[in-house]
């Protein structure tokens, strides 16, 4: 086989052919990266093969020297330096040339392949002559030639670092302007496409006044373009601006507005509607993001409110007769105006309440279905409905019995954005709203079936935080709510849909536990019947992908309700523990990390029920769960373990003792794996807090390896504010633990070789004048458990002028611990 045969067996149906293809390719790489690459350019820029064959040389050409995965990118890019220059120089020479390839395929697949060289090139002045002879191609080149070489060029400006090429920034912006006004429509689209990636690339022309009119004017001529590929890129170029330079957006309003709008009720092309219609939705994003910082009488959305409402309900209107909720014109309009209710609030309703009433009971379908669809986009943000939204509900709940699918799934949509949303503005209907909802569940339409469950569990939601309105709890409703969820679950439909309707009724099952005071003997009934559809899960037939996904998505939709049970339930889950157990350790034999996530939080779940009771089940569980610390690639699932390990210790107290040998140089070394992600760090070292607490001076052996550690976590510096404090916080409690921990054994001399590093943390945050309260509370605390547990030996350390105005600080603020620091510091004062 030689490498044109492997391309072409590369797609082949047969598995085995595809197989022995990408065998061959692999192993050319690996035995002569050189002239592997070589090869893949030359059947690139052949003429003589096939476009298809070219595009995927192309293709593997380009993947051997760049990777989205950052330590494999670096691996590639040593590659690629490794080549001889003189060879490196005749492969990149050979790609320039194939940027003049008759057909476009071939062209454009080496524009990516040489913007991928560039990138890697250019920052290391590897490649000086490529970006004037890029210039040169676009000034004198054919029109292939110009296409392709602004389509380099543009890859490249989007993604390189504009210090780098700084002294080009002028002539990017000259060349790609001067495609766009090119003859060819071609050329003309390569520009304007080329230009929307430059954006960020040519800041420094942007922020000059005369050549941002110049820019803008080139972008707003375009949008009125007859090609709409040239009149999309336009408006794309616009929705970026909004959001980079938003602070420039407002002199230009005038002839955006006209253009947008204009396109948005006119132009018949679909992907320039949405286009424009995205350029409001990301521009009332971005003052919904500056808020803060800018004056509302100088926001642009609330101006344009009694123009562009309206036009936005107009789009609810142009539905698809099969709506299958891919993404349309109808969506992106609900969308802009959810965006725009978001920003500012009750305004919106005086413009899309009219709309509502005068057409929720229209005899024409869309327009019924259009005014569900504006109610459910404003209800997230609105409060001042008055009574129409209550007047609304009786109607809303009829159209979910529409004759019309499209209308009754929107409406039952709009029911579940309202329960999510204004729960306590139509709390007096709740009977009829859950009435009608759990009716709605054996719906045979699955979406309205769907919106029904997801409806349910966002009314659980709502007594999260107790009653809503007079009603103080759900659990008269709970069992008719838990039988039509569990019907609902069972359908043979349920997993149709991408099994939207099952996980929505599982969802509302487990609000429903959570959250409504069920009583303790139906929810011992779902632990039952959870069990045996779990056992049952076991011996689904599997005979294709589809199946083994069906049974993944079954079990771990299965694991979050014994979560929920074990949660709510507690120590009365014990008769039912083994079962559940032995369920959830069977889930770790499949190959999906997300029931591992969501089988891991039921077992902690379970373990924070049991307690101490969970001991008979430890043996079976250690193996399992030293898998996960040991294998940071798991991600979240470590992170989950991790945080079991603290519920073990202090579920076991001393008898956690037995394992330490095992578990404590994992957690350290996962604190120490630059994998480790770094949110799940504070809780790793909370974890040896807990472990220190638990077993005393059984955590002496431990200490030479846990408290560098900590010292070293101490001096870290990052720009999240809100994680360096929690970081910190967690520190000095974990110090405290360990101190608490020696201190309860007698055994507080061991820390006497590392109070030092201790002090240096205190004075180290005590020069942060931005430090969270928090933080100041636990070192407080810290300082007041070391002169508590070690007495005068550190009081004569710690009466120093540092620590004395710290505390008195923390008085004077009335910070949590002062006083109790103070109090066990100078003792003498009081």
């Amino acid at each position: 086989m030689d490498l044109y045969q492997a391309l072409a067996n590369a797609n082949h149906q047969s598995e085995s052919v595809r197989s022995e293809a990408e065998s061959f390719l692999t192993n050319a790489s690996q035995q002569n990266f050189p002239l592997f690459i070589h090869s893949l350019t030359l059947e690139l820029t052949n003429e003589e093969r096939d476009t298809q064959i070219r595009q995927l040389a192309g293709i593997v050409l380009k993947n051997s020297i760049h990777s989205k995965n950052s330590e494999r990118n670096e691996i590639l890019i040593k590659q690629w330096a490794s080549i001889e220059p003189n060879a490196r120089n005749v492969i990149k020479n050979t790609l320039l040339q194939g940027l003049g390839s008759p057909k476009y395929e071939a062209r454009h697949t080496v524009a990516i392949v040489i913007s991928r060289i560039g990138l890697i090139e250019i920052p290391y002045a590897m490649w000086e002559e490529l970006i004037p002879a890029l210039f040169k191609n676009i000034e004198s080149g054919s029109e292939g030639i110009k296409q392709s070489t602004l389509q380099t060029l543009g890859y490249i400006c989007e993604e390189i670092d504009p210090n780098v090429m700084s002294k080009y920034s002028d002539n990017v912006l000259r060349v790609i302007t001067d495609g766009i006004k090119d003859e060819s429509q071609h050329v003309k689209l390569a520009g304007i496409q080329a230009l929307c990636f430059a954006l960020e690339f040519v800041k420094n022309n942007f922020d000059i006044k005369e050549q941002r009119d110049y820019i803008m004017k080139v972008i707003i001529d375009n949008s009125e373009s007859q090609n709409p590929l040239i009149k999309k890129s336009a408006f794309e170029n616009l929705v970026k601006i909004a959001t980079i330079y938003y602070e420039y957006i407002l002199d230009y309003m005038s002839p955006i507005f006209k253009a947008t709008i204009d396109a948005i009720q006119n132009d018949k092309n679909e992907d320039v509607v949405l286009q424009a219609i995205e350029f409001w939705t990301s521009l009332a994003e971005e003052e919904a993001a500056q808020i803060d910082e800018i004056d509302f009488n100088k926001l642009v959305i609330p101006k344009a409110l009694a123009n562009l409402v309206p036009i936005m309900l107009e789009t609810l209107t142009k539905q698809s007769e099969n709506q299958d909720g891919s993404w349309g014109i109808t969506p992106a309009g609900a969308t802009c105006i959810s965006t725009m209710s978001y920003l500012i609030g009750d305004r919106i309703l005086e413009f899309v309440l009219p709309f509502v009433i005068n057409n929720i009971n229209n005899p024409e379908w869309r327009l019924r279905e259009a005014s569900c669809t504006a109610l459910g986009s404003i209800l997230d943000g609105t409060k001042e409905f008055g009574n129409h939204l209550v007047q609304l509900i009786p109607i809303l709940l009829q159209l979910i019995r529409d004759k019309n699918d499209m209308v009754k799934e929107t409406a039952s949509w709009t029911i579940g954005r309202v329960c999510d949303h204004q729960m306590s503005n139509v709390s007096e209907q709740l009977e009829i709203i859950l009435s009608t909802l759990m009716e709605a569940t054996s719906d045979e339409n699955i979406k309205v079936a769907t919106h029904a469950c997801w409806a349910i569990h966002n009314i659980c939601q709502a007594f999260e935080n107790g009653p809503v309105g007079r009603y103080p709890t759900l659990e008269p409703a709970s069992q008719k709510i838990a039988q039509c969820l569990i019907v609902a679950i069972h359908r043979d439909d349920s997993d149709d849909d991408d099994h939207k309707l099952k996980t929505n009724a599982y969802e509302a099952l487990n609000a429903l536990i959570s959250f409504s005071n069920a009583r303790p003997e139906l929810i011992t009934e779902i632990l039952k019947l959870t069990i045996l559809d779990f056992e049952k899960s076991f011996g689904m037939e599997i005979v294709s992908a589809d199946d083994r996904e069906a049974q993944f998505n079954l079990q771990s939709l299965l694991c979050s309700t014994l979560q929920a049970i074990a949660s709510t339930l507690k120590e009365a889950i014990k008769p039912y523990a083994q079962q559940m157990l032995v369920l959830l350790f069977n889930v770790f034999k499949n190959q999906s990390i997300i029931i591992y996530e969501e089988a891991l939080l039921a077992i902690g779940a379970i373990i924070l029920a049991l307690d101490a009771d969970f001991e008979p089940y430890f043996s079976n569980f250690l193996p399992i769960l030293v898998n996960f610390l040991k294998n940071v690639d798991f991600g979240s699932v470590t992170n989950i373990a991790i945080g079991i390990v603290g519920d073990l210790a202090r579920a076991f107290g001393k008898k956690f003792s037995g394992v330490c040998a095992e578990i404590v140089p994992l957690i350290v070394s996962d604190l120490t794996n630059p994998k480790l992600s770094m949110n799940a760090k504070p809780s790793a070292i909370s974890c040896l807090c807990d472990i220190a607490i638990s077993v005393g001076a059984d955590f002496i052996p431990f200490l030479p390896m846990v408290m560098p550690i900590l010292h070293q976590a101490s001096a870290t510096e990052i720009d999240d504010e809100d994680f360096l404090n929690e970081l910190r916080e967690t520190i000095f409690q974990t110090y405290t633990g360990i101190i608490q921990g020696l201190k309860s054994d007698n055994q507080i001399e061991e820390l006497n070789q590392y109070i030092n590093p201790m002090l240096d943390f205190v004075v180290r945050i005590n020069d942060d004048p931005e430090r969270y309260d928090s933080v100041t509370s636990a070192a407080l605390a810290l300082l007041g458990d070391l002169a508590q547990a070690m007495g005068d030996s550190i009081r004569n350390l710690l009466n120093n002028k540092i620590v004395r105005e710290f505390v008195n600080n923390g008085i004077q603020k009335g910070i949590p611990y002062a006083d109790y620091a103070d109090q066990s510091i100078f003792p003498k004062k009081h």
